[in-house]
């Protein structure tokens, strides 16, 4: 690999791993430990980044956040791939038929992303998951579905490369493959999310390629 190629993979690594902190910030001991660079390199990677704007460090609590520019190219780059546009009416309809709260996910890679949310009437709102929230593929309802609607192959791959989050999260490795063979036969996948008493139900939807 060239150099600068091997600058961006690094550089698109980082953004990654700080991307799943879903707002909370990721410390550079973490970073150092997750990206295995030396200090002075990932400190020189993340002084370009954040001199482009696409990192933040915030100085007192010592923590890297995704950039302003980030926020404004994915402002421009919406009107090629607003998911809301073609899927709102029907994200409100169904919040408003159930009475529960209806998410929409996209997968990234080896994640899911929450691109909108909608309430409905039930007076105790199930807010498990923020606008732009990850989480990675195996964990909840939405990764479960889409993890169902793949090969069993790419499945597997993702949950191997998934495991230490899922690990770290707490959840089982045999629940979740229980959970999955139950979504493949049903088409649709549920999960509880322990200690919050909510119960999950989701399904996959296919891109115009079938994907």
């Amino acid at each position: 690999m060239i150099k600068g190629a091997q600058s961006l993979e690094r550089a698109l690594d980082i953004l990654q791993r700080v991307a799943r902190s879903n707002g909370q910030g990721t410390r550079l001991a973490d970073l150092l430990d997750q990206t295995g660079l030396s200090r002075p390199t990932l400190h020189r990677l993340l002084s370009a980044m954040t001199a482009h704007g696409v990192i933040d460090h915030d100085t007192r609590n010592r923590r890297y956040y995704l950039g302003e520019r980030l926020h404004l190219w994915t402002m421009s780059a919406m009107p090629a791939f607003d998911f809301r546009e073609s899927y709102g009416p029907v994200l409100i309809d169904l919040a408003a038929r159930t009475g529960d709260t209806a998410f929409i996910k996209r997968r990234i890679d080896d994640e899911a992303v929450c691109l909108a949310r909608e309430s409905g009437s039930f007076p105790v709102k199930a807010l498990v998951l923020d606008v732009g929230m990850r989480r990675v593929l195996g964990l909840g309802a939405g990764g479960l579905a889409i993890l169902a609607a793949m090969p069993r192959s790419e499945a597997e791959a993702i949950l191997a490369r998934n495991a230490a989050a899922i690990a770290a999260a707490g959840a089982d490795p045999a629940g979740i493959q229980r959970d999955l063979a139950e979504a493949r036969e049903s088409g649709h996948a549920a999960s509880t999310m322990a200690g919050l008493g909510v119960r999950t139900v989701a399904m996959a939807i296919p891109d115009s390629s079938g994907r």
